[in-house]
């Protein structure tokens, strides 16, 4: 028998070292927990989602919720949170729960995705000073969900299931002169171009195949109530969520995709009428979800190690906000007195970070800071290694539309106004996910710290 060279060891041991994910302690087993709190705002607070909507709230139709997911590997812990909310709370509030869910429980990280309902409260992305009572209740009830997520977690087995809703459409016309027309509303369910229609289903089950968690991710925006509803809702992805727990008894995430451009073809009138249509168009939601649940087939995972990410891109702004030209751009599009507020806080520098948690090999979440068009999910999900990778829109920060370059070039809403990145901002984002995901798998080389 031949001696194996020295050199051969050492090539062994350099292609063990650069692989991404290194090798697991043997019967590594996932563990998850799930909670939900109740984060409703009292009547009298303004309302989001709309800058020509001046009164305040009324009242609810629905209830808004905070619902955790706390993961667990033995090694690692991580956490998240989705929220009925326009965006995810402001930065002070996100870093003093971070800091206590990591001391008080070991949870190192806590990713945060809003739904994007439009019948959600308004409060300052950036502002650490801003009185807000509601904002303390919130944090409080964040806090609690974790805790308790994380006090009933259960071994647990992952399963994916698709399926395919036509409830959506890209609201941007490009017609044939090159100009674009803005299709807020639909009723003549024009399709002006593909977009992503697909449900992605990531169901969790217990030993005795019990659903534990269902995480449904679709891309549209929840504003069936326009500007003139005055009563928060959790729009359709909520009665999504309860018509799921109530037929499968476990908890339902919501995870919105890239819908910077999608909006639903059925819009809903402010009255009781109109609430019944909602209910109707979550329950149809609803119901494919549970169609698809029926073929839904297991995801072989031979590690389920836990891998979180915080990759960080610094971006150059789109318009110089110090010029005074781009400040009554900025007046424009959002009004003087949302300027003001913006101007008063607005970041210096755009650092964004699109966090990144990973399942072993088979299952990747990947978060973007704000309104990205629908081709950047599909482009994500087509070139990912992993099999099954999930866009997260409105995760954490929000630094507004990110339109392809593409409809940069061409204009509209969210293209040439209402956007403070660069110019192919989300192309590069994509892009410095897409490459993370391949080094974590051992297909490039590791990073140089």
């Amino acid at each position: 028998m031949r001696p194996i060279s020295l050199s051969i060891l050492l090539l062994a041991l350099l292609c063990f070292l650069s692989s991404g994910i290194s090798a697991e302690p043997a019967g590594l087993v996932l563990q998850v927990g799930t909670a939900m709190e109740d984060i409703t705002p009292p009547p009298g607070l303004p309302m989001a989602g709309y800058a020509a909507r001046k009164d305040p709230a009324i009242g609810n139709w629905d209830t808004l919720f905070a619902r955790t997911l706390v993961f667990d590997d033995g090694q690692t812990q991580a956490a998240l949170v989705t929220l009925d909310l326009l965006y995810a709370p402001p930065r002070p509030i996100r870093a003093a729960i971070m800091e206590a869910a990591q001391s008080e429980w070991g949870i190192d990280h806590v990713i945060f995705i809003a739904s994007h309902t439009h019948s959600g409260p308004r409060f300052n992305l950036f502002d650490p000073n801003e009185d807000l009572p509601w904002l303390k209740t919130l944090h409080a009830k964040i806090l609690s969900s974790i805790q308790k997520a994380n006090g009933n977690k259960v071994p647990v087995t992952l399963q994916y299931a698709e399926g395919e809703l036509n409830m959506s459409y890209d609201r941007r016309l490009v017609n044939a002169d090159g100009t674009v027309t803005m299709l807020f509303s639909n009723p003549d369910r024009l399709e002006p171009t593909k977009i992503d229609q697909a449900i992605r289903i990531l169901q969790m089950v217990d030993p005795e195949k019990k659903p534990v968690a269902t995480l449904v991710h679709y891309a549209c925006h929840p504003v069936m109530f326009g500007g003139g509803n005055l009563k928060y809702s959790a729009e359709f992805p909520g009665v999504m969520k309860r018509h799921v727990e109530e037929q499968t008894g476990g908890m339902c995430f919501f995870m919105q995709g890239a819908c910077g451009n999608v909006n639903p073809y059925n819009r809903a009138s402010y009255d009781d009428e109109g609430y019944q249509a909602l209910v109707a168009e979550g329950k149809q939601m609803g119901d494919e979800v549970l169609r698809a649940l029926q073929t839904a087939k297991p995801i072989e995972e031979a590690s389920p190690r836990i891998t979180v990410l915080h990759p960080q891109t610094q971006l150059d702004f789109r318009y110089d906000p110090t010029k005074p030209e781009v400040r009554e751009y900025y007046i424009k599009s959002y009004g003087a007195e949302y300027v003001d507020t913006l101007y008063k806080h607005k970041p210096k520098e755009l650092i964004v970070e699109t966090p990144i948690l990973m399942i072993g090999r088979q299952v990747a979440w990947a978060g973007f800071p704000g309104e990205f068009f629908n081709e950047f999910q599909v482009d994500l999900t087509s070139r990912s290694p992993v099999p099954h990778t999930f866009f997260l829109g409105y995760c954490n920060d929000n630094f507004s539309y990110f339109p392809t370059i593409k409809a940069a070039a061409e204009g509209g809403y969210g293209a040439s106004n209402a956007t403070d990145a660069e110019v192919g901002a989300g192309e590069r984002l994509v892009d410095n996910v897409i490459i993370q995901l391949y080094t974590q798998l051992g297909h490039l080389p590791p990073l140089p710290h």
